[in-house]
């Protein structure tokens, strides 16, 4: 069988599933993400970029539910503590973004 076809019934096929939990485990979740990528060799930029796309369905729910401030200062805290410095410039917009603007 070719390796680019689904096979329901292949016991290595990766599944992935969620779990409910009472406490929130995002914390956690997002330094994981985070330092896994990083070991990976992603940067900070790269991470933030996966946090962003929808299909990184994981990473994209902490993005939506915490905002982007708490995704940067986690990739910040954990880039800190393997000795790597993040150095974010002051606002980038987001593509869903709109700016308004006072024009006379």
């Amino acid at each position: 069988m070719p390796k680019d076809e689904f096979d329901s019934e292949d016991p290595m096929e990766l599944n992935a599933m969620g779990v409910l939990t009472s406490e929130d485990t995002t914390e956690p979740m997002t330094e994981c993400f985070i330092e896994e990528f990083m070991r990976l060799g992603y940067n900070d930029k790269q991470i933030l970029a996966l946090f962003r796309n929808p299909h990184y369905t994981g990473l994209n729910m902490v993005l939506q539910n915490r905002g982007e401030a708490f995704v940067r200062d986690a990739i910040s805290e954990v880039f800190a503590r393997w000795g790597r410095q993040v150095a974010w410039r002051t606002a980038i917009p987001c593509a869903t973004e709109t700016r308004i603007t006072n024009e006379e």
